[in-house]
């Protein structure tokens, strides 16, 4: 079996067709159907359901896609490595961020980045699924307390606190000593488990009775709705440091819920290249003082 058909077999199934195969690399379409064919007839299968408009995977087109598209990539990246000697960062950078981090903080820092580095493309995309970096094509994943793997490997940049915050007239009402409030009216997110009462280790470790008024979403619309008064809520220290600032909330100290940590992760069987050293070292310096 030839390498070289191999890898324009993968080329092929990447981009689900010839002709944008064809577009991508600059090679002849005529070219990589005649590769293909040659790779079928080696191993003795079809690899594609060929049709006038289009192409599909076979079962056995599929089944080698999917064993050899991941180290045909490694084998090509780390060539492009030897090639740059690693030292000089360029070509495209592939980043996969969480919904929250990257409507709050991608957009500058990709234009920072970019400022930073004009050789590297960066390619931004935000989803809270866990995305598969290597066979989807990731350079680098950021991820909010990600589970161990021995698939990935990175570092934490960000150690963000949960606090507690509210206006602070519902903190006055709350803690006033003429009428104070049964329980704390409090906005939660709909896809957390919501607990009848909450402990503040800052306020001697009390035991709050909370009462849910009202289930959003995302954490940003739970911050609009807690910026109206409705109740309080556990928010991110990133995603309420401006509003604390201009005293538009006030914090009722940390919550008794773990710190969310940030991390940037990259598959742990490649090289680690120039773009992607340098982009973790770019994070790191940006978020100096909550590095842990």
């Amino acid at each position: 079996m030839n390498l070289d058909d191999l890898s324009d077999f993968v080329l092929v199934a990447t981009h689900r067709g010839f002709t944008q195969a064809s577009r991508v690399s600059g090679r002849p379409k005529a070219s990589l159907s005649r590769k293909v064919r040659e790779l079928e007839s080696a191993l003795g299968v079809r690899l594609f359901e060929r049709t006038a408009r289009s192409i599909q995977l076979t079962e056995e087109g599929a089944l080698l896609f999917a064993r050899t598209s991941g180290p045909l990539h490694e084998i090509t990246e780390a060539a492009g490595v030897l090639l740059d000697g690693r030292k000089q960062p360029h070509g495209l950078l592939r980043i996969n961020v969480p919904m929250l981090f990257g409507q709050l903080h991608m957009g500058r820092l990709a234009a920072e980045f970019a400022m930073a580095y004009p050789n590297v493309k960066l390619a931004v995309t935000l989803e809270d699924r866990a995305v598969d970096l290597v066979s989807e094509g990731y350079d680098l994943v950021i991820r909010v307390n990600p589970e161990p793997s021995s698939e990935l490997v990175g570092r934490c940049f960000v150690r963000d606190q949960v606090l507690v915050v509210s206006v602070p007239a519902l903190r006055a009402l709350f803690s006033g000593s003429a009428a104070p409030m049964p329980s704390l009216p409090v906005v939660v997110r709909s896809s957390t488990r919501n607990l009848s009462t909450w402990k503040i280790p800052d306020l001697a470790g009390l035991e709050i009775h909370t009462q849910s008024v009202l289930e959003l979403p995302t954490l940003t619309m739970v911050r609009d709705a807690v910026l109206t008064g409705i109740g309080a809520a556990k928010l991110p220290r990133l995603l309420v440091a401006e509003d604390l600032a201009a005293g538009r909330l006030i914090s009722w100290g940390p919550s008794s819920d773990q710190p969310s940590e940030l991390w940037v992760l990259h598959a742990s069987r490649r090289l680690s290249s120039a773009k992607v050293n340098a982009f973790i070292r770019f994070l790191e310096n940006v978020f100096p003082n909550d590095r842990i």
